[in-house]
């Protein structure tokens, strides 16, 4: 994995805290960060996959239970195992 150095501000008490946690979690700062964004990125897919397969139930249908398990399937498809590291 190629990875790129950037600088972002962070309020001071949200870092003391984030370094805390990163710590406790036997992570480095910047894996707890990585972490973070994983996390916001997973969710950010999960919602557009959601969105995704909705519109395929039309705007006045309501899913059958077989459309619903389709979807559950599909959703927990898009979760990835996590390494300790990331």
């Amino acid at each position: 994995m190629r990875t790129a150095k950037i600088s972002i501000a962070v309020d001071k008490r949200k870092l003391r805290l984030a370094r805390m946690a990163a710590k406790a979690e036997g992570l480095s700062l910047s894996a707890f960060f990585v972490r973070g964004l994983d996390d916001r990125l997973e969710r950010h897919e999960r919602r557009r996959a959601a969105h995704e397969l909705a519109a395929t139930w039309g705007p006045e249908s309501i899913p059958t239970e077989k459309e619903l398990e389709e979807f559950r399937r599909h959703m927990a498809r898009l979760r990835k195992p996590r390494s300790r590291a990331a």
